[in-house]
């Protein structure tokens, strides 16, 4: 079995764009174009880049949530480009992202913890998640 296929690798890490954009947006407005760019060049994004679409299908959730805001802007040249900032909400929701995340960092930390304890625990030697 290809482990590097397996969801034990840690490939799915889509459950993370939401604090991530919202990170980013409370750090500078920016278009969905330089959002997408800023995520992909992201240590936990670098192995595979979120998908653009689905990028912007999270922005537009979360906009509908009021966790951010839009707006069109006009350049002096090219297509006008939707601009993205987080609101009041957004920046509420990232604290509580901020407290999750680190409640589940204490969480990962006692598994590991507590794997490094069992032997063979740590290996990748065996086949592990079957397919279903």
């Amino acid at each position: 079995m290809d482990l590097n296929q397996c969801i034990c690798s840690g490939r799915n890490l889509d459950r993370f764009l939401r604090p991530t954009i919202l990170g980013l947006l409370a750090q500078e407005k920016t278009h969905g174009y330089d959002l997408i760019q800023q995520l992909q060049r992201l240590q936990m994004f670098s192995a595979i880049p979120p998908d653009t679409s689905g990028v912007y299908k999270i922005l537009k959730s979360m906009e509908e949530e009021g966790l951010v805001s839009s707006n069109w802007e006009l350049g002096d040249a090219g297509p006008a480009k939707r601009s993205y900032a987080v609101t009041k909400d957004g920046v509420a929701c990232l604290q509580r992202w901020t407290e999750t995340l680190t409640h589940y960092r204490a969480q990962i930390d006692g598994l590991l913890n507590a794997l490094g304890k069992i032997p063979g625990g740590g290996s990748t030697k065996n086949s592990c998640c079957k397919k279903k």
